[in-house]
């Protein structure tokens, strides 16, 4: 025979026949490896393990020739076979105690069979290739061929297969993860619900009673005003104090669950009509501190949501106001912008007591406070502030010098229809209900 002769001891006939034949070998190896390649462009432009599973049935009899392909993979507790093409295997056999998938299951290696085997699995198929799907260190299951002839199969279709089982076994493990992140998402969104209705309810059971207290205590220190001793005023006057601090805690929790929860889209605001708005909420402090409350003319509008964009500005201002300082002889609090690129800085700025460096980074914290001042409120106010920045897309922080004032800023995108300079000193006017000078 040729293939038992040297090549030199070919005659040029046959070193021609020779060289075809390996040509010809050669390039459909080539168009096997290129096949390969295009069911892996394919299944890896899906993350969809059904879409993923149609495309290998599909394309896969350009590869092998077979009469039965399938895939074995781990579902509901226990591992199922999936068929591709040919007849559907009975369901009843356990494949962990089979000769040919269950022995590639626990071994994790490849099993080429030519002349048929004693298990019942595949029994109709005397050549069969086994090859373990696993990706990151994971046994994903098997892909499994068939041909019901013997001697189908040789070392050029396992390593055919091989390169196969790889394509799929990296396509089936981002679907399994991105099957597995779906999971704990839809886990995590009704975990999310849940928790936020169990908030509301109790906000409303806790501010119902909390009502009813303040009332009563109202009622008392009307009624029994010239009957109460001093101390019992001072008493009553601590649960009102106490009791209106409790409801303060229990809306700006509501406060955060909605900036989580609430997804109306942002629209083009105008920002003064908005302060004067937060000016009326504010006022009363305002007056009581005697603080000069300075509000830049031009103030550029701004893509934002309108409740959150107020509220925002209500906490930093009220922030303000609470570290203004006791002994502040000329209380100011000016509210100013410029532009940056596509984007407006607000800036809230005072003359107030001013944060030290080391309690700066927890400002945005929740329940967080400056150490060493006594100051009303429950801390949630710059965490709110934050959390409305960031859902809007924007950007905040704050810059400080402990005994001269600070300043808390915010950016957000720019109302295209504003026109604002971008440099800074913009001409102020004081709010017609400051009593400042």
């Amino acid at each position: 025979m040729v293939s038992s002769k040297k090549l030199e001891e070919l005659s040029h006939e046959e070193l021609l026949a020779t060289t075809r034949r390996l040509l010809a070998e050669a390039d459909a190896l080539s168009s096997r490896i290129a096949a390969v390649n295009e069911i892996s462009v394919a299944i890896n432009e899906t993350l969809d393990l059904d879409t993923i599973l149609k495309v290998v049935a599909k394309q896969a009899k350009w590869l092998m020739d077979f009469d039965y392909c399938s895939i074995c993979l781990h579902r509901d507790e226990k591992w199922v076979l999936i068929p591709l093409f040919g007849e559907k295997e009975s369901s009843d056999i356990e494949l962990l105690e089979t000769e040919n998938i269950g022995q590639v299951l626990k071994y994790k290696h490849p099993k080429l069979i030519r002349d048929g085997n004693e298990s019942k699995l595949l029994s109709a198929y005397k050549s069969q290739i086994i090859l373990p799907l696993s990706a990151s260190g994971l046994l994903l299951g098997t892909i499994n061929f068939g041909a019901k002839d013997s001697q189908k199969y040789t070392q050029d279709d396992m390593r055919i297969g091989y390169m196969l089982s790889l394509q799929i076994s990296s396509a089936l493990r981002n679907a399994q993860i991105v099957q597995q992140l779906n999971l704990t998402q839809d886990e995590l969104k009704l975990r999310i619900e849940d928790l936020d209705a169990y908030n509301y309810t109790i906000a409303h059971d806790l501010k119902s009673p909390l009502s009813n207290i303040l009332l009563t205590t109202q009622i008392i220190g009307m009624k029994f005003a010239d009957e109460l001793p001093e101390k019992g005023k001072s008493s009553l006057a601590s649960i009102e104090r106490s009791t209106l601090q409790m409801n303060e805690m229990i809306d700006r929790l509501l406060w955060l669950a909605k900036i989580r929860k609430f997804e109306d889209a942002m629209e083009s605001v105008e920002v003064k009509p908005m302060l004067t708005a937060v000016y009326h909420r504010i006022s009363t402090l305002i007056e009581k501190d005697n603080i000069k409350l300075i509000i830049d003319e031009d103030l550029p509008g701004v893509i934002a949501h309108p409740q959150w964009l107020e509220e925002v500005f209500a906490n930093l201002l009220s922030n303000a106001i609470k570290y203004i300082g006791e002994d502040n002889e000329s209380p100011e609090i000016r509210v100013k912008a410029k532009k940056e690129g596509e984007m407006i800085r607000y800036e809230v700025v005072d003359n107030g007591i001013g944060i030290k460096e080391e309690d700066q980074k927890t400002l945005f914290e929740m329940f967080s406070r400056v150490k060493g001042v006594k100051a009303e409120g429950t801390g949630l106010g710059l965490s709110i502030v934050s959390r409305i920045i960031k859902r809007m897309n924007g950007e905040f922080g704050v810059k400080s010098e402990y005994g001269k004032g600070s300043t808390f800023w915010f950016k957000l995108v720019c109302n295209v229809s504003s026109n604002v300079s971008s440099e800074e000193g913009q001409q102020g006017h004081e709010q017609k209900n400051s009593t400042g000078d």
